[in-house]
């Protein structure tokens, strides 16, 4: 027999050794660590530093300007469904306010616009939400109006005959809202 453990081909009783895991886990957290020195460390300088004083460039003496300098900006031609109301129109209800609010009723024939302003510059993230719904009694009739924005003073003109409430909803703006009737 030239197993002294017992029977040929019965295998030991205890596993071969291990390799020792100490120095592998000390490798790792020793990487895990400079990595998050590091890391923090160029967080800190890019957080820390003032940025770097920037030249303007060169002009360059191949290229020229599609625009002559001293040309004003092209404005877009305005919608005319965003302009003020024309001031032949006759007002039936106004109203302003901040937050949401449902108008006094007021009724129009099928030809009318609504003439809105809203203000959100005071608001701390500087811009806001602003819809107007048309509402007969408790139906909804439509949602001509939901904008996010600073500032505006537009018009909308509307085509649906009836009697009307507007429905309000403002998010960090004071608005006012008309409602006319147009020739």
């Amino acid at each position: 027999m030239s197993n002294p453990y017992g029977y040929e081909g019965q295998q030991p009783l205890y596993a071969p050794p291990r390799a020792n895991p100490i120095p592998a886990m000390a490798t790792l957290f020793t990487l895990a660590f400079l990595m998050l020195v590091g890391g923090g460390f160029s967080l800190y300088v890019v957080l820390a530093d003032d940025p770097p004083a920037r030249e303007p460039l060169a002009p360059s003496r191949t290229q020229e300007a599609a625009v002559p300098p001293n040309t004003p900006p092209a404005t877009p031609a305005a919608d005319p469904a965003s302009q003020p109301p024309a001031a032949t129109g006759n007002v039936l209800m106004s109203d302003n306010g901040t937050g949401n609010k449902t108008t006094a009723q007021f009724t129009v024939d099928a030809s009318w616009q609504i003439h809105y302003t809203y203000d959100c510059s005071a608001n701390p993230i500087g811009t806001g939400h602003v819809a107007i719904t048309i509402k007969s009694g408790t139906q909804t009739i439509a949602n001509p109006i939901s904008e996010l924005g600073t500032k505006t003073d537009k018009t909308t003109p509307q085509t649906t005959p009836g009697t009307f409430t507007l429905e309000i909803t403002s998010i960090g703006c004071t608005w006012t809202v008309e409602a006319i009737d147009t020739p």
